[in-house]
Formats: C-alpha cells, sequence, structure tokens
C-alpha cells in the first residue's frame, strides 16, 4: 500500500479515536457490564429471583383463569405472562391488556397482577396506559447500567443515535488500524513493559486492538445497527415501502397477527403447551407467553425462547388446544438471508449465544475495548511532550490526563458504587421506589469525580485514589450481603449471589492491590519525562 494511503488512513484512525475516546470509553465498558447484566447480575439484585425462578405450568393456567375472571371481557383478548426468569420482571407479571381502550382510557389499557415467584403471593396490581406501566416497572443496579449502555439515558432518538454513531467509529478504528499495522505478526506478540511507560502503552493498544479485531468489528457493526435501526432504518424503510406509515411496516412484519375471535368456548391449554415447550426445549428459558382470544376455539399462544441449542431468540406458536403450530425467529416466520443476519446481532453484541464462558470472554474482550480509545489517547498525548520543542507542556500533560482519569475512572466508580446500594436498597427500600435512587447516584458520583480532576493534584496519585475507591466499592458488596441478609449468600438455592458476591470481592481486591503498587509522586515533573 502505498505511503500517502498509509499516512491518510493513520491520521484517520487517530482523529477518530481522539475525538470518541472518552465517549468510546463510556460504550464499551459499560456494554461490558451490560453483557452479564441479564439473568446473572439480574438475579443477584433481586432476592424475590433467588429463591426459585420456575413456577409450575399448573400454577400459571390456575392464575391466568382465576384472574381473567376478575376483568372485563375486553381484557381477555391479549393477556402476556411475563416469567420470572431474569430477563424481564422480577415478580410473575400477568398483564390484561385491551388494545382499544376501555370506559375510562381511549388508548391501550392494562391490567396487571404481579406475584412472589416462590410464594405465588399477589405482590402488586395496576390499572391504567400500558405504556406508562412497561415505562415505570421496577429496575435495579445491572438493569439500569445495561439501559445506560444503549442509549446513555439520553432517550430516543438522540441516545441511540450516538451509541450507534459510536460503533461505527469503533468498526472504523478496527479496520483502519489493521490496515496501517503492516507488522500484525509481530505486533502481536510484542510487549516491553520493562521499557517505559509510553511504549508499554503503545505496544499494550497494538496488542490488544489487533488481537481483538475481529470482536471490534463484529461490535462496531453490530453496536452501530442496533442504534441505528429503530430511529433510521426502520422510518428509511416505512418511507420507501408503506409512504412513510411505520405502523403498516410494524404490522405486515408483525409476529403475532390478531386472531378471529370465534366466540366459542374452550379452554386454553396453558399447562400443557408450557409442559410441552419445556420437553421440546430443556436447555431453553421461556421469557414471556402472549396467549390471544384466551378460553375461545380459536386461541393462539406465543412464547419467547432464549437458549438451548438456537443462538437467536425463537418464537414458538401453539394452537389453545395445545397444538404446536411452528417455531419461528422474533421476526416471524419470514425467510431470507437477511432475516437470519439480523436475528444474529443482539446475541453477537451481548455474547448470549454459548453459555455463561463466552459471556465471560465477552465481558474481558468488552474491557479490552475499553482501553483501546484510551490507550490511543495517551498515546496521542505523550508524543506531544517529546522533542526539543513539544506541543503540550508538563502541566497540560498533566491536566489532560486527569481529565482522562476524571471522566473515564469516575464512569466505573459510578457503576461500581450502584453495587453496594443495590444491596442496601433491598434491605431498606421496597419495590418500584428504588428506581430513584440509581440515577442520582450514578451522575453524581461520576459528576464529582470529574469535576475534581480540576485539582492540582499528580494525576498517578488521582489514578490511585480512583483505583482505592473502585476496589473499595466492589469490596464492600460481600460484607453488605452478610450483614444485611446471611441466608442469601449461605442458602445453597443462592449460589448465584455467593459466586457473584465473591467476583466482586475478587476484582476489588485486585483494585486496591493494583493501587497501592502505583507510586506515590512528589513532584508534578517527575510525572512526565519527555524525551
Amino acid at each position: 500500500m502505498k505511503s500517502i494511503t498509509l499516512k491518510k488512513l493513520f491520521l484517520l484512525h487517530s482523529w477518530v479515536g481522539i475525538i470518541t475516546a472518552v465517549l468510546l470509553f463510556v460504550v464499551a465498558f459499560s456494554g461490558a457490564l451490560a453483557v452479564l447484566s441479564r439473568p446473572e447480575l439480574k438475579i443477584w439484585a433481586n432476592p424475590e429471583l433467588q429463591s426459585s425462578q420456575h413456577v409450575a405450568s399448573a400454577q400459571i393456567n390456575r392464575l391466568v383463569n382465576e384472574y381473567h375472571k376478575q376483568v372485563p371481557s375486553e381484557f381477555g383478548e391479549n393477556i402476556h405472562v411475563f416469567l420470572p426468569s431474569g430477563h424481564n420482571f422480577h415478580l410473575l407479571t400477568l398483564v390484561f391488556e385491551s388494545h382499544d381502550g376501555d370506559e375510562n382510557y381511549d388508548q391501550e389499557v392494562a391490567r396487571v397482577f404481579q406475584f412472589h415467584p416462590d410464594t405465588l403471593a399477589l405482590e402488586n396490581t395496576y390499572y391504567g396506559p400500558s405504556k406508562e406501566f412497561y415505562a415505570n416497572k421496577k429496575t435495579d443496579a445491572p438493569t439500569y447500567i445495561g439501559e445506560f449502555h444503549a442509549d446513555l439515558h439520553l432517550g430516543r432518538p438522540i441516545g441511540l443515535i450516538l451509541t450507534g454513531f459510536l460503533g461505527l467509529t469503533l468498526l472504523v478504528s478496527a479496520v483502519t488500524g489493521l490496515f496501517i499495522h503492516r507488522k500484525l505478526i509481530k505486533e502481536l506478540f510484542t510487549f516491553r513493559r520493562d521499557k517505559g511507560l509510553d511504549i508499554a502503552v503503545s505496544d499494550a493498544h497494538k496488542v490488544i486492538g489487533i488481537w481483538g479485531s475481529v470482536f471490534n468489528i463484529v461490535i462496531g457493526f453490530t453496536g452501530s445497527f442496533l442504534g441505528l435501526a429503530t430511529v433510521i432504518l426502520l422510518p428509511a424503510a416505512a418511507f420507501v415501502s408503506f409512504g412513510g406509515d411505520q405502523d403498516k411496516l410494524i404490522e405486515t412484519f408483525t409476529a403475532i397477527p390478531e386472531p378471529v375471535v370465534s366466540h366459542i368456548k374452550q379452554p386454553t391449554k396453558i399447562d400443557t403447551i408450557l409442559d410441552n415447550v419445556h420437553s421440546r426445549y430443556p436447555e431453553a428459558v421461556i421469557r414471556d407467553v402472549t396467549i390471544m382470544a384466551h378460553n375461545d376455539a380459536n386461541a393462539q399462544v406465543y412464547l419467547r425462547l432464549l437458549g438451548g441449542e438456537a443462538v437467536a431468540s425463537q418464537l414458538l406458536h401453539y394452537k389453545g388446544n395445545g397444538e404446536f403450530v411452528q417455531s419461528m425467529s422474533s421476526f416471524g416466520d419470514i425467510s431470507g438471508v437477511s432475516i437470519k443476519v439480523i436475528e444474529l446481532m443482539f446475541p453477537l453484541h451481548f455474547g448470549n449465544f454459548a453459555g455463561v464462558f463466552v459471556k465471560l470472554l465477552w465481558v474481558l474482550l468488552g474491557l479490552s475495548t475499553a482501553l483501546l480509545p484510551i490507550s490511543g489517547m495517551m498515546m496521542w498525548l505523550a508524543k506531544r511532550t517529546r522533542g526539543s520543542s513539544p506541543s503540550l507542556s508538563v502541566q497540560a500533560y498533566a491536566r489532560w490526563n486527569r481529565f482522562i482519569i476524571g471522566s473515564c475512572g469516575g464512569l466505573v466508580l459510578a457503576s461500581f458504587v450502584l453495587f453496594p446500594l443495590q444491596v442496601v436498597l433491598n434491605y431498606t427500600v421496597i419495590g418500584v421506589a428504588q428506581n430513584s435512587f440509581f440515577g442520582p447516584v450514578f451522575f453524581y458520583t461520576w459528576l464529582a469525580w470529574l469535576l475534581s480532576s480540576v485539582l492540582p493534584v499528580g494525576y498517578k496519585n488521582y489514578f490511585k485514589l480512583t483505583l482505592l475507591l473502585c476496589g473499595a466499592s466492589l469490596a464492600l458488596v460481600l460484607p453488605l450481603n452478610i450483614i444485611f441478609g446471611v441466608s442469601n449468600v449461605i442458602n445453597l438455592n443462592s449460589s448465584l449471589v455467593a459466586i457473584v458476591d465473591i467476583s466482586f470481592m475478587v476484582v476489588g481486591i485486585a483494585c486496591i492491590f493494583g493501587a497501592l503498587k502505583i507510586k506515590n509522586t512528589q513532584k508534578l515533573q517527575a510525572e512526565v519525562q519527555p524525551a
């Protein structure tokens, strides 16, 4: 490749990384945590899920029939059952919907009943617009972080456009990085940690970038698609094919068409259907069940599954009498290579296709992805402090480093603080009242640590303090869980809780140990030694 072309690619690679470095770190780090947010960390965060996540099919059938009799007839045409699997609600949730409203509402309205997954005691009820119920459901620390990764809590379309754009920048950086590093094989195994910080950072940037290039390309592509599809691609497709009518587009490709109600009574065999699904796909998890025209001869039942032998999620279709109809993709019975590719976007992005081992691998690769833009930024800054006439002074270099630590380290600290907070909330605040705590604690912690970066302290000491606080936050989780709920930690049915708590303790101790290994700096000038 011509040197002038390589130079242009290098400039593109450099400036894309510099401009988006902090934002890429934010998205990549939150994404690494989001990989385990459902179901592992969600189960850890909700005591109701820790005792049992399985509700007998006969009990679900009984509850649907019992509460179906308590709601007006129009609410029986669309019933949603959300199982306590750690993917949706923390409680067994029955949602009876009327798409045409009722005497009090002219919009889609719902009557909701939520039950403890172990005792099946009625915990909550709701009556009102469906959208409000789903928007205000109980959240938790891992879910909050997962939703932050999706749209940075900026909402739609701004948040999704921004994260989709950052996916594109990661894709560009990964591709251009492969082209500008011509000695790929040599650089794959080159890491000179004894040659000084600048060289170690440079080698680490190349090693992480090259080894993780395939992962970064996949994550960049799938992230850009998931971020931009609903706000750009969907309206574009509606404009081209349906005159701009997005509702018509969705209706055309919906996986669940409305059945024709016969008004002939026939029991819907929910328990038979659930048992059949468990026997067909014993390793899969049923996320939710949709029952249309309940107890009608034309009743149709749809179940969404995750896991098992399928890489992507599945949609199973049954008749109300228990007869299996077909297995489809989550997009319905639509054929074509493009649909198969789209199906793989979500599992590839979050590693939800081959068990916990792959998810842990995705976490490690996601953390390495987060380090790429920051190490690149450090290389760019260090380069401008060298030479006889550096363009960046020692003080400016220190200020930039404190900004990187404050913004990126502040995000890490704000995320980690949510986990001990979750333990405290579980034993002091009930239900949806917990929701009001996560946002303020997360953003105020992040903002406070970012603002502290303006203080004239040595950036190595600043980094050391950041690591200490991050480690202390995680190390607090296990002691707090023991203090507030010993039974949850030692209960054999809650082994996941113990594993997560111990993992937090190990990572926390590692952060503290790493911080203590950093030597104190007495003089600011000693932190930077331009060649």
